[in-house]
């Protein structure tokens, strides 16, 4: 009966391992001047050439519901290369569900990564959309990095500027926290109208 429970023990450790290699899940939480913003990266490694990934954020003022912001991306990715992938997406955001295909460019090295992405998105219209997400982490001392990120986002159709966002994050990185300043940006109806959003943020890679 030991050996049995010690065996089942063993082989237990061994799938949550081989699931923690396989999952990750990167939350950043911002408490700023107008609201705070909850978003989270969950990657999901089905194989060497595939991978499921989540991309979900809300941002939700003190105190009122008017300018919510929501956005939930589930992504299939396939890389072609190790730094060329391409990507079929659908999920939901401000006003509604909408469906992707795009390719990515992904440069990864120790301290800084670096992606860049173009494709179509169909959300009452279709869309060209671009991003770019760019991580810095360069070494101050032992156990400490540097952090600076920025992640943008555009969409352009016959309307022009139909939606866009730029979020930045400076601060420093103690082994998988980061923490520091972080400023949010949205526009909406070719920037009829913009949020801002200026405080701080702690993320945590797991």
């Amino acid at each position: 009966m030991k050996a049995k429970l010690i065996a089942i023990t063993i082989l237990a450790s061994a799938v949550l391992e081989l699931n923690a290699q396989k999952l990750s899940y990167t939350p950043d939480l911002v408490l700023g001047n107008r609201s705070y913003t909850y978003m989270h990266t969950i990657n999901y490694q089905l194989n060497d050439r595939l991978k499921l990934s989540n991309l979900t954020l809300f941002d939700t003022e003190y105190t009122r519901d008017k300018e919510n912001i929501f956005f939930i991306r589930n992504t299939l990715v396939y890389n072609l290369t190790k730094k060329l992938s391409m990507n079929a997406a659908f999920g939901m955001k401000n006003p509604g569900a909408f469906f992707s295909a795009y390719v990515q460019y992904k440069i990864t090295q120790p301290t800084y990564s670096l992606s860049y992405s173009i494709g179509a998105t169909y959300q009452k219209g279709f869309s060209l959309e671009q991003s770019v997400s760019f991580e810095y982490t360069p070494y101050l001392k032992e156990n400490l990095q540097g952090y600076f990120s920025v992640l943008a986002i555009g969409n352009l159709d016959n309307s022009g500027y139909p939606r866009g966002l730029q979020f930045i994050r400076l601060g420093v990185k103690q082994n998988k926290m980061m923490y520091g300043a972080a400023t949010n940006f949205d526009q909406f109806n070719n920037g009829k109208k913009t949020l801002e959003n200026i405080g701080a943020f702690v993320k945590y890679n797991f």
